[in-house]
């Protein structure tokens, strides 16, 4: 039996770090920079709006963390719409021996939400990832939303029939690839006429981040995999230039005549060698010129310098040319994700 219960802070951070592959330190500077209450509320037009979040633990019969759930809303997700994340453990626990071995369910979650496992063997990913996702989705209802966005590992794909039953549909599939880093041993290619090559550390364009942030908002629309609406300024500083895993230094820009057309950013992980390419766009004036790869070689060659080792970074398989670029600078694929979409 699967036993879902309320996610408590700081006392469960122990168990969900090697899950989420963090640390239980960057865990409490995370929960630390969000607010310390929900205020989910209703738009003029009847849908959720507003921020919050629900966290879930799966464990089994002997209290053994094997299952972790979330669901949340910053304030600019789109209304009506909550985001979800799951981690599950290896799946090596054996369940017990009957099906009439039932725990109780945690408070504000209905007991049909917790899933009976009737048969013997290694438990598998339905059976952690179901009872979650109905517990998921008793909250969601609950608190108004009309839409659960869902990202479902690829390793976890088992569980997807389960859930399409469930009625979810897929939206998206977001590859995820990582590549060596070592200083390049030959002369870079040079920009394309007229653009240099900065960093947010030292650039001399005037209004720098409200110039990224217009870049960002001009591109974002461009990305088979962007699927949140496009976030005003205060919103996108929040998650692009601010908390533990930004430096300015990482945030790779291409300039012309005091204009920016180009970003490779990269963010800290918790592995001080390696780094996530988080996004990576060019202004459609000038694509089609290489600009991307360039000023990828160019970032990736600083970041070496810089003594990093690693990079990951995520593409949606519908990005034809990311992907393709991706593929020609040598990273090796990995593992993705589905991004399911589950009306409410």
């Amino acid at each position: 039996m699967i036993r879902i219960r309320p996610f408590r802070a700081p006392a469960d951070y122990q168990a969900l770090a090697p899950l989420l592959g963090t640390t239980v330190d960057r865990l409490d500077a995370e929960d630390a920079a969000l607010p310390a209450t929900d205020a989910l509320t209703t738009g003029p037009d009847g849908r959720l709006t507003g921020h919050g979040r629900i966290r879930l633990l799966a464990e089994d019969r002997t209290g053994r963390p094997v299952g972790y759930a979330t669901a949340w809303r910053a304030p600019w997700t789109p209304p009506g719409d909550l985001a979800s994340h799951y981690a599950l453990a290896t799946p090596d626990v054996q369940p017990p021996p009957a099906a009439t071995d039932v725990l109780p369910p945690p408070a504000g979650v209905p007991a049909t939400a917790c899933t009976r496992i009737p048969r013997a063997g290694t438990l598998t990913s339905t059976d952690v990832l179901l009872p979650l996702a109905d517990a998921l989705t008793t909250w969601a209802r609950t608190a108004g939303a009309t839409r659960l966005l869902t990202e479902l590992p690829d390793t976890r794909l088992d569980a997807l029939p389960a859930l399409l039953d469930r009625g979810h549909t897929v939206d998206a599939h977001i590859r995820t690839a990582s590549t060596t880093l070592r200083p390049s041993p030959a002369p870079l290619p040079e920009p394309p006429a007229g653009i240099r090559f900065t960093t947010l550390a030292t650039t001399t364009v005037t209004d720098p981040a409200q110039r990224l942030h217009a870049l960002y908002l001009a591109t974002l629309p461009d990305n088979p995999g962007f699927a949140d609406a496009l976030p005003d300024y205060e919103q996108w500083h929040t998650e692009v230039l601010a908390g533990p895993a930004f430096r300015p230094d990482w945030i790779h820009l291409a300039e012309h005549t005091g204009r920016l057309v180009a970003v490779a950013a990269a963010h800290a992980t918790p592995d001080p060698y390696t780094c996530h390419l988080t996004y990576a766009a060019v202004a459609r004036p000038w694509r089609g010129r290489g600009l991307a790869r360039t000023l990828k070689l160019h970032a990736t060659d600083h970041l070496a310098h810089a003594g990093l080792r690693t990079a990951h970074t995520e593409v949606a398989a519908a990005n034809t040319p990311m992907t393709a670029l991706t593929t020609a600078l040598g990273y090796t694929w990995h593992p993705g994700h589905h991004r399911l979409v589950l009306p409410l």
